[in-house]
C-alpha cells in the first residue's frame, strides 16, 4: 500500500498533466502554507513535527517549476511565491508560561525566514531528477533555482546546485555531443549519460539569471556546503587552477568555468553546432560583464596568477576588465 506521501505526490502529478496548474499553485501557496502556519502558530508543532507538509509543499514547486515555461511571467510568480512565504515569517506560537497559563511567543527564524528543508529537497530534486528531464523541463527548473538563488533565498546555499551542474558540465570532460536524438524524458537516463550539449543550456542559465552571486561566492572563497558538493571534478583537480584552488567557490575555479567556456564554444563552431556555441558566447559574455563591474577578488587572481593565466588565450577577455 502507498503511503500518504506518495499519494499525494500522485495527486500532484496528475493534476500537472491534466494542465491545472493554476489549481496547484493555489493549493500550495494558500491551503498548504495556511495549514503548516495554523499547526506552528496555533497548535505548536515544531518543524519536524512538520516535515512532511514542508516536502509536500516543495515538492509541488519543484513540478510546477520543470512544467512551467522559464520565458513567461507564470515563471516568475513562481519564483515570488517563495519570496512572499519566506515573508510570512516570525511567527508567533503558543508556550507554557508560569503557573501554565499560555503566553506567545515570537519565535524568530524558525519556520518561514528559513525556508526548511527547501535547498535540500530541490537538491536532491536535481540530483535525482536531471538525467530524467528533457531539455526544457531541466531549463525551466534550473532556471527557477537560479531565479531564487540571484535573491539570496537561505544564505546562498541554493548556489551549491550551480557547483553540481557547473562540475557536471565543465570539469568531468564530457563530450560536447554524442546523438542527435531529442532531448526527451527518460526515467532510465543517469547523469553519466547526459552530454554537454544537454547541460549547457541550464549552465547558462545559472550563469544569466545568478551570475554576479555566483562571482561573489567566489571571491569570498564560500564552501557552506557538503564536501561531496564542493569537491570538484577530475578534470579541474588534475589542472594547474585545480592544484590552487580549495573545494567550493574560487576564484581559480571560475577562471576554469570562463577557459572551458572558450573551449566549447570552439569546438561548437567547428562542428556547426550553431545553438551551443551562441549559449556558450552569452555565458562568456556575462561572466566578463560581471568580473568587469565590481572590484573582483577573482579579477585580481587573475590579475597575481602568473603566466600560467596570463599566456591562457581563453582569459585573454580578463586583460582589459
Amino acid at each position: 500500500m502507498l503511503d500518504n506521501a506518495t499519494l499525494d505526490r500522485q495527486d500532484v502529478c496528475e493534476c500537472i498533466a491534466r494542465g491545472d496548474f493554476e489549481e496547484v499553485r493555489g493549493a500550495a501557496f494558500y491551503n498548504r502554507t495556511s495549514i503548516i502556519s495554523e499547526r506552528y502558530c496555533k497548535i505548536g508543532d515544531g518543524v519536524d513535527s512538520l516535515e512532511g507538509y514542508l516536502h509536500s509543499l516543495w515538492h509541488i514547486y519543484y513540478q510546477l517549476a520543470r512544467h512551467t515555461s522559464h520565458e513567461t511571467r507564470d515563471h516568475d510568480r513562481l519564483v515570488l511565491d517563495i519570496l512572499r512565504i519566506r515573508g510570512l515569517g516570525p511567527l508567533t506560537r503558543p508556550v507554557s508560561g508560569l503557573y501554565g497559563i499560555d503566553i506567545a511567543r515570537t519565535a524568530e527564524g524558525t519556520l518561514w525566514n528559513d525556508l526548511p528543508f527547501l535547498v535540500t529537497d530541490m537538491t536532491d530534486m536535481w540530483i535525482n531528477s536531471c538525467a530524467s528531464m528533457s531539455g526544457i523541463q531541466r531549463l525551466n527548473f534550473t532556471t527557477f533555482l537560479a531565479k531564487l538563488a540571484s535573491a539570496r533565498v537561505c544564505k546562498d546555499k541554493m548556489c551549491q546546485i550551480a557547483l553540481l551542474l557547473f562540475r557536471w558540465t565543465f570539469e568531468e570532460g564530457r563530450d560536447l555531443r554524442t546523438t542527435e536524438e531529442p532531448d526527451e524524458e527518460g526515467a532510465h537516463r543517469s547523469i553519466a549519460s547526459l552530454d554537454i550539449a544537454h547541460l549547457l543550456p541550464a549552465a547558462c542559465a545559472w550563469i544569466k539569471e545568478a551570475g554576479h552571486n555566483l562571482l561573489q561566492l567566489s571571491d569570498v572563497l564560500w564552501n557552506d556546503c557538503p564536501s561531496i558538493i564542493g569537491q570538484g571534478g577530475r578534470l579541474f583537480v588534475e589542472s594547474e587552477f585545480g592544484k590552487r584552488s580549495p573545494t567550493g567557490f574560487t576564484p581559480w575555479r571560475w577562471m576554469y568555468w570562463l577557459k572551458r567556456l572558450h573551449e566549447i564554444r570552439d569546438e561548437a563552431k567547428e562542428t556547426n553546432e550553431q545553438r551551443l556555441e551562441e549559449y556558450a558566447t552569452n555565458a562568456i559574455d556575462f561572466m566578463v560583464s560581471n568580473v568587469k563591474e565590481r572590484s573582483s577578488e577573482t579579477l585580481r587572481a587573475y590579475r597575481n596568477g602568473g603566466d600560467i593565466l596570463h599566456q591562457d588565450v581563453h582569459l585573454l577577455c580578463l586583460r582589459e576588465a
